[in-house]
């Protein structure tokens, strides 16, 4: 499929990982690559003829210029993201293009946690309790039950995500989580930081992926993540398909589908983040709407089932025909996952020790670094980054448990 003379804006992406570069080199569409202004000016990129700083989340109406203006040399045909703080400033240039996206309140009310779990109660969906406080604030001990998650309402990665079981670590969580929306996060949320309390699910975690169309909603895979018990919740591993009975799959695939239309992405991708309760109830916890992990959703997707996620997102995002059609959920033919590598402490990162071994893996099809020796790494909940992923197919999930066993065992990250 050829879409020669198309000219895609990629706001923000990590340029670590290529997928949406080499997707849309593949399919012929130039790009005009928008970095955030404190980064340095990037390297060769497949597929990117020009490449723009930003002041994204410094001063937002000079982006905004540069993006216009950039617009009147070269007409941009799409905008896209994959990266979460980034997803309002996208929406408004789309919007000023008159170019496909979702509504900025769409937007709006996804990045704000609040907001997602009002319209999902709103709707009859299955979410957990909840309260926003604002800062200088705490509730009334009387009113909670525990254990609850402590969050920033505009937050993403698990940062500051922290499980309390009692009024002491409620209170400090939520001075954590304040000290988190002040320093780390000060940059992305412009001013609109808060904290949300939700009950803790006490259950799995799954990660589900979703393309919506006309306002139909196609599951494409849905993983599993794990059982984090907390106090933190840092990124473990992500495997598609899940190993889950029939019954449960038709249950999260409908409260997904429910779930997504609900908050008005009725086009494009979302990742969406469930809990299963201990009743085997499926409890949405977050919806974004974009591909997820920087592109590592559209790997999972690609690699399970043979659909090609980001092929979709961008010829939505060029307001072009998809090149195939699809039902409510699609059919998974093998298995792939993402082993995260954990960051296994904090301190001066120094390098991941056994990492060459795990190269010449048959199993294994890619390999990303992130951290560079003499990077300052936090105790969570703070988030210092990934150390890195490493990314696989198998013939079955059980393989592919035993194999991230395996990488966990050998695995380890070195610190000064």
């Amino acid at each position: 499929m050829s879409t020669l003379q198309k000219n895609l804006a990629i706001i923000c992406q990590n340029r670590k990982l290529p997928f949406v570069f080499e997707e849309a080199k593949a399919m012929g569409v130039e790009i005009t690559f928008f970095y955030n202004d404190n980064e340095s000016p990037p390297p060769e990129i497949p597929g990117v003829v020009r490449s723009i700083a930003l002041p994204l989340f410094e001063d937002e109406d000079k982006a905004l210029d540069i993006v216009m203006l950039e617009n009147k040399v070269r007409r941009i045909d799409g905008v896209l993201t994959l990266f979460e703080p980034a997803l309002d400033f996208a929406a408004k240039i789309a919007n000023r293009l008159g170019l496909p996206f979702l509504p900025e309140f769409v937007v709006e009310q996804c990045r704000n946690k609040n907001m997602t779990r009002r319209v999902l109660h709103d709707n009859g969906l299955n979410t957990p309790s909840f309260i926003e406080i604002k800062e200088g604030e705490y509730p009334d001990i009387d009113q909670i039950k525990f254990p609850l998650v402590v969050k920033p309402t505009n937050g993403f990665s698990s940062q500051g995500v922290t499980r309390a079981n009692n009024p002491d670590e409620l209170r400090n969580a939520i001075d954590k989580v304040w000290e988190i929306n002040r320093t780390q996060l000060k940059n992305f949320i412009y001013d609109k930081g808060g904290v949300l309390l939700e009950s803790f699910i006490d259950g799995p975690e799954f990660a589900i992926e979703t393309f919506s169309h006309r306002g139909e909603v196609t599951v494409l895979s849905i993983g599993d993540k794990g059982n984090g018990k907390g106090p933190y919740f840092e990124e473990g591993v992500y495997i598609a398909p899940a190993d889950i009975d029939e019954k449960l799959r038709d249950e999260i695939v409908d409260e997904v589908r429910r779930a997504v239309k609900a908050l008005g992405i009725n086009e494009g991708p979302a990742h969406v983040e469930l809990r299963i309760d201990q009743k085997q109830v499926p409890f949405v916890i977050e919806v974004a709407p974009r591909v997820g992990g920087s592109g590592i959703s559209h790997y999972i997707v690609k690699a399970s089932t043979d659909i090609n996620f980001l092929q979709l997102v961008i010829c939505h995002a060029l307001g072009m025909e998809f090149p195939q059609k699809m039902g409510a959920l699609v059919k998974a033919i093998s298995t792939a996952g993402n082993y995260i590598i954990p960051v296994q402490g904090d301190g001066i990162f120094v390098e991941i020790d056994g990492l060459a071994n795990v190269r010449e893996k048959s199993e294994v099809e890619y390999v990303f670094e992130f951290m560079e020796p003499g990077h300052k790494v936090l105790p969570y909940p703070h988030f210092s980054g990934y150390p890195g992923f490493i990314l696989t197919r198998h013939t079955a999930h059980e393989a592919c448990e035993s194999f991230y066993n395996d990488l966990q065992k050998n695995l380890k990250i070195k610190y000064l």
